[in-house]
């Protein structure tokens, strides 16, 4: 099946770099979180590319 992701990462300096992309898997893989040195990294994932899009355009707001 075909999901979307959106990949945020919220940098210390304030900065927002948001990606969408499409993710092939038989089950709809869990969001997620990570943190580093640099930033905080989410990636969320979606059953449709407009439930993404509307993500990822919330994000970029930021």
């Amino acid at each position: 099946m075909k999901f979307w992701a959106v990949s945020t990462k919220y940098f210390d300096s304030g900065r927002v770099k948001v990606n969408i992309y499409p993710v092939e898997a038989e089950t709809k893989p869990e969001s997620g979180m990570t943190e580093n040195k640099m930033c905080d990294h989410y990636i969320d994932y979606f059953d449709t590319y407009e439930e993404a899009l509307a993500w990822y355009e919330q994000a970029k707001k930021a």
